[in-house]
């Protein structure tokens, strides 16, 4: 994604409950819910990038729902009905945000202090951050068993999946467990969650959302580390503009000049300024870095008054120079990439990939990029909605698909649970056999 950031929409987008005070559950009369699910059809069918490939007609969607929509009987279930029909359009940046919040803030939409991670059909615990929760025995590795008397599986195709954007089966199947999303929710809401510690202790926590973050979460974009064979390691976790330091980046790469090889690790990275993503790419080639092409919708009323068909801007991006002020490192490299690699960070694997500096490995990506435009559908909605495609540099669709590694190794809960990676055992074993 070029510019425009969704990130921190995507923090909150997943819980599926109101934005309004709970106390005040149908704030929204008819009329109102009517306008809403009115203009974001219309903004859709207007700006929707994808629109020309839906295998329906989105006009007769809209109405067949628009009945049910404006009768619902909270504004809860109004909400995520709406999500429910932006769903349909299966695309990761076209997503439905909540602009209104209670007046009280411990209603606001929190998670537990924990972050998850989805390994296959297990859902694990990879950090704390409240002491009350470690001393009951919550640690790294912990697996999650149940939510409210669900299993964990169960309880996000239950209460999250339904209400998600999604470009990918892979996108819908793993990003409900990244990070903060599985338990976020208003933070009045109570939950009873079961877990198993790795030596089998059943530990069972039951509280609210408004609990302290007393245990503070590693906030660097970058870890970089030198393996065995004096391979580095660099993790770039993210591309967001309030994250990402390039001075930081400067000070790791004079590190990774000195390796014999070097791992890119993008997984679980959420994109960003793809414009971050592109400085890091420049120091690895000393040729001009090719780009994909990218196209948008047209609309000239008078073109549509004379029932032109649809028209397009299309744009083969300038090659990007490679950095002018410093050695390029020319050695091995490999890429790690998965499901919810996503938005600029697919971005930086698509020109990755258009280099030829190495092997891509992991899992297919997200299968989501492209600039949205934001939109205020009013009375405390607003819409994201995806208005430019892009390919691969050697012209292949990547939208709706994902990156697709060139060696697909999937992570495995024993090895999870050693503390140890596959999919960096097996970038090692590829950059030593190449050195």
């Amino acid at each position: 994604m070029k510019k425009v950031i969704v990130s921190l929409l995507l923090t909150i987008i997943f819980c599926p409950l109101p934005a309004f005070s709970q106390k005040e559950k149908n704030e929204l009369d008819a009329s109102q819910k009517a306008f809403i699910v009115s203009r974001f059809c219309t903004e859709v069918k207007y700006n929707f990038v994808h629109y020309n490939n839906l295998p329906y007609n989105w006009d007769s969607l809209c109405m067949a729902n628009l009945p049910s929509l404006t009768t619902t009987q909270s504004d809860e279930d109004f909400i995520n009905g709406l999500k429910q029909l932006c769903a349909q359009l299966h695309d990761r940046h076209t997503f439905i945000y909540q602009t209104k919040w209670s007046k009280n803030p411990k209603e606001w939409p929190r998670s537990f202090p924990i972050a998850t991670k989805r390994v296959g059909d297990q859902v694990f615990v990879t950090s704390v951050h409240n002491s009350e929760f470690k001393k009951q025995g919550i640690s790294y590795g912990c697996e999650i068993l149940e939510i409210d008397g669900e299993k964990v599986l169960e309880y996000a195709n239950k209460h999250i999946t339904p209400y998600l954007a999604s470009s990918t089966q892979q996108w819908s199947d793993y990003a409900p467990f990244r990070g903060y999303e599985l338990t976020n929710a208003i933070g009045t809401k109570i939950s009873r969650m079961l877990l198993r510690s790795p030596e089998g202790k059943i530990i069972t926590i039951e509280s609210d959302r408004n609990i302290p973050w007393d245990i503070p979460a590693d906030s660097s974009v970058f870890e970089y580390k030198v393996l065995d064979g004096n391979i580095g390691l660099l993790s770039v976790k993210s591309f967001l503009n309030d994250d990402f330091r390039r001075e930081e980046f400067d000070k790791i790469y004079e590190q990774i000049l000195k390796t014999n090889a070097l791992i890119i690790d993008i997984r679980d990275n959420g994109g960003g300024n793809s414009d971050h993503a592109d400085y890091i790419i420049r120091h690895f080639n000393d040729q001009p870095v090719r780009l994909g092409r990218w196209s948008s919708r047209m609309y000239i009323a008078a073109h549509g008054s004379w029932d032109y068909p649809q028209e397009w801007f299309m744009e083969s991006p300038n090659p990007m120079e490679p950095v002018k002020d410093k050695p390029i490192y020319k050695k091995p490299i490999a890429l790690l990439i998965n499901a919810t690699t996503f938005s600029s960070a697919e971005n930086f694997s698509v020109t990755y990939r258009g280099l030829n500096r190495g092997k891509i490995i992991g899992t297919p990506t997200g299968g989501s990029t492209g600039n949205p435009i934001f939109i205020d559908l009013g009375f405390g909605l607003g819409c994201s909605i995806c208005t430019k495609n892009e390919w691969e540099v050697d012209g292949r669709n990547f939208i709706g698909i994902g990156i697709v590694p060139d060696i697909e190794v999937k992570e495995n809960a024993d090895i999870f649970l050693k503390n140890k990676d596959i999919v960096i055992e097996k970038a090692l074993e590829i950059l030593k056999d190449s050195l």
